[in-house]
């Protein structure tokens, strides 16, 4: 008996284990085509795909069918097919659809939906097609079939791309909402049709075209009620200015992304996706501008956020970027390592990142002198992408761009593996591609391009500007308005109340004086802000010293960011049990290497505002001993960054040649800065407008070289002079010009753009404020140089 006890536990057990569930499977065909014969195959069958009879499913009403399975206790996958695995069930937009996973604890009833099989993901939409040829459903048709020949490996063919995605902005265009252009339905559809048409340009390595599409995206998102929008159009057009070399403009407009993806306070998974996407871009963009550390901080912030979602393609591609910075930092081991991972990450379709990876390979075999096994991973990559161009240009990249990028490679391998044969026929084929993707054409396109964008924001700005100043004005007439009108009725009230007319015509005099008085404050205020308007003009130097001040406020942003992800790691690591004292401790040290970095960068910040404020205080006519050398870079280097802030596409050569035995010399420094000030910034003003005259002017003569603007400057100590000499190559000024360019309010400049103060100003602080002298010689068509002699 207490044998027979001692088994019913177990006995329960079992029977517990091999219960058995009637589970009833629904499934809603919402297909154009309907199907008679459809299965249902899973981990119950082994994901049998066969037509097994005894997983055919019954019709139940309308277009739904059924089937009842007896299943015990546990979890299950299941999915749907018609007859093999051919025809398999398919997301709309022909991405593969997920095993369906269930626990059965009990009887259930499971409901689902099938949108697409996979072998008729065409004919299916073609069918719905011909049942709603000029709806609003066409437009999706189209373009989601569009979205599967441009972007499905499969099913890739970039001319029916095209084909259908124009049908479908065709349609759009011309339907019947059309009238509402700035529906914000009307808005996404065709700005999202489009952002097809720019990956499908992009992918043919037309980037100036795909960077003119993207732009005309951007203006509709701006009028999108979606936050989102504008920072994805942002983003969408860094990958032109990546695939053109402009890291710097790259960078520009994925700090404009974030900024505005910030002001967005709810959180979603699109906005982390864009955070990350950014993220990822700025660290390519420091990488390829030289800017390590910088690429260092965003590719480590960025594998903290993979950390949260465990996406294995963010995390391979962020692998193989941690190993290019790594190993061009001259960390080889660290370098291999993330390639590695990169490459054992992925799945065997992202070719691209492994390909890339190989490269990174290649280049740390190529440092370390074995060039055989540098040229073979070398060669692996070139061979994936001449290859695999569906593929690449299926992911919406160009094949010819990462050729082009991989042959020098290819051929400095065989150069040093003693094969100058194939290093030339690889080197001939970058050029020949680069020519093609990049040439000046192309390149003048982009640029003009970049050009009108930045010309456009500047017009947006300045119309918002007018459009408050206006209110202004309004707000100011209406308040004028209103108190003469109060006047006014004073004015008769006295008279129809006041039945002495001497009275009434005082109080009218009265009035008179106060408007008159009213009018000469006004007049005097007129000429304060002219005369401010004037002194504004200085305030272009304030652009430099952004710049100056940018780079270690870049880093205190970055490195507070890095200190509150390690903070929020420190406070979940010490809320475990137990604690892992070896994560603590690298936690705190990383903290603590981080707040060092932060009170570094944030005194030499400081630094560069004591500077500033001290050369920009009024003069208290007091001579000081002043480093001159320094004095002068500062303003050159402040003065080059104030032009461009003003004209990004302007660049310009600066050269400098200080004599260190100069030492400090007694002047009164803040009228000597603005002397360097007022002749450096007409130096770079004569160079401006010579490299604008010549913009676009070519010549057929194999020596002539494109002119490039340079300023030079250069000290030297001659007897008991300090001489500093400003040196243009600029057009030049005339004969007839230079005998005027020291009187007052003479300028050669445009009206609006010079006071003719500034070289008048800077004669009488050199000559009469400090006992020296100012001279000029120049060339016409050669240049300008001002000589600048002070007692020492």
């Amino acid at each position: 008996m207490k044998k027979i006890f001692s088994l019913l536990p177990l006995l329960l057990t079992v029977s517990l284990l091999q219960a058995q569930y009637n589970v009833q499977f629904i499934l809603k065909e919402q297909t154009t085509i309907r199907h008679d014969s459809i299965f249902i195959v899973g981990t119950f069958n082994n994901w049998d795909s066969l037509s097994n009879k005894a997983y055919l499913m019954k019709p139940l009403d309308g277009n739904r069918k059924t089937i009842t399975l007896n299943l015990g206790k546990g979890p299950i996958g299941y999915k749907f097919h018609r007859g093999s695995w051919l025809k398999v069930e398919k997301h709309y937009n022909n991405w593969e659809v997920a095993d369906r996973k269930v626990f059965i604890t009990q009887d259930t009833v499971l409901v689902d939906s099938v949108r697409a099989w996979r072998d008729e993901i065409f004919t299916d939409k073609k069918a719905a097609l011909a049942r709603h040829p000029n709806d609003s459903l066409a437009i999706e048709i189209l373009a989601t079939i569009a979205r599967i020949y441009a972007f499905n490996l499969d099913e890739y063919n970039v001319d029916s791309a095209f084909h259908y995605v124009q049908k479908a902005i065709d349609l759009q265009q011309n339907s019947a909402d059309a009238n509402a252009t700035n529906s914000p339905v009307s808005l996404q559809r065709l700005f999202f049709l489009k952002d097809i048409v720019a990956a499908l340009v992009h992918s043919l390595g037309n980037y100036p075209k795909a960077l003119e599409i993207r732009l005309e995206n951007l203006v509709l998102a701006e009028k999108s009620p979606d936050k989102l929008a504008v920072p994805y159009a942002l983003l969408a057009l860094t990958d032109e200015y990546v695939a053109m070399g402009d890291y710097e403009s790259s960078i520009l407009y994925c700090q404009r992304a974030d900024k505005m993806l910030r002001s967005i306070g709810e959180a979603s998974p699109q906005k982390a996706a864009f955070t990350e996407w950014l993220t990822s871009r700025i660290s390519e963009s420091f990488y390829n501008l030289g800017k390590l550390d910088s690429a260092l901080i965003y590719a480590t912030k960025q594998e903290r956020q993979i950390k949260k979602t465990g996406d294995p393609i963010r995390k391979a591609i962020n692998d193989r970027m941690l190993g290019d910075i790594y190993r061009a930092k001259g960390d080889l081991e660290a370098a291999l390592g993330h390639y590695e991972k990169a490459i054992e990450n992925v799945p065997g379709w992202s070719g691209p990142i492994i390909a890339k990876s190989k490269i990174g390979i290649a280049k740390i075999y190529q440092a370390q002198n074995q060039f055989g096994p540098a040229l073979k991973y070398a060669l692996e990559a070139m061979h994936f992408y001449q290859n695999n161009q569906t593929q690449i240009q299926s992911w919406g990249e160009n094949t010819d761009t990462y050729i082009a990028e991989v042959s020098p490679l290819v051929a400095e391998l065989y150069m040093k593996t003693g094969k100058p044969d194939s290093a030339y026929h690889f080197l001939q084929l970058s050029i020949a591609l680069k020519d093609s993707l990049y040439n000046r054409d192309r390149i003048r396109q982009f640029q003009t391009l970049s050009f009108n964008e930045s010309l456009r924001r500047q017009q947006l700005e300045q119309q918002k500007k007018e459009a408050r100043q206006q209110f202004e004005n309004r707000m100011k007439i209406f308040g004028l308005i209103a108190v003469l009108i109060a006047a006014l009725l004073f004015a008769i009230f006295q008279i129809r109340n006041n039945k002495q007319k001497q009275r009434a015509n005082n109080l009218l005099g009265e009035q008179k004086s106060a408007l008159e008085r009213t009018l000469q404050e006004l007049k005097a205020t007129q000429s304060q802000l002219i005369q401010s308007e004037k002194l504004a003009s200085l305030g272009e130097l304030t652009a430099g010293i952004a710049h100056e001040i940018q780079n270690p406020l870049n880093f205190v942003n970055n490195f507070s960011e890095l200190s509150l992800d390690l903070a929020e790691e420190l406070k979940e690591e010490l809320e475990k049990d137990p604690l892992d004292k070896e994560l603590l401790k690298e936690l705190m040290g990383d903290l603590f290497a981080n707040q060092q970095k932060i009170n570094h960068h944030g005194k030499r910040a400081s630094g560069i505002v004591s500077g500033m404020l001290q050369h920009a205080r009024t003069s208290t006519g007091k001579k000081e001993p002043t480093d001159l050398n320094a004095l002068a870079d500062e303003y050159l280097r402040l003065a080059y960054h104030g032009l461009r802030a003003k004209d990004s596409s302007f660049n310009a050569k600066m050269e400098t040649d200080f004599d260190p035995s100069i030492g400090k010399v007694d002047v009164i420094p803040q009228d000597i800065g603005r002397v360097f000030l007022n002749i450096i910034n007409n130096a770079f003003y004569a160079t401006q407008q010579r490299a604008s005259a010549s913009e676009g002017v070519t010549s057929s003569h194999p020596l002539t070289t494109r002119y490039e603007p340079t300023v030079c400057i250069s000290s030297k100590k001659e007897n008991s002079q300090v001489v500093f000499k400003i040196k243009d190559n600029g057009a030049g000024i005339p004969d007839d010009v230079k005998a005027k360019i020291l009187q007052p309010f003479f300028t050669t400049k445009p009206t609006g753009e010079g006071t003719g103060l500034g070289l008048s100003i800077s004669y009488d602080i050199v000559v009469k404020g400090h006992g020296g002298a100012l001279e000029v010689e120049t060339r016409e068509g050669e240049g300008t140089e001002f000589k600048i002699s002070l007692p020492h």
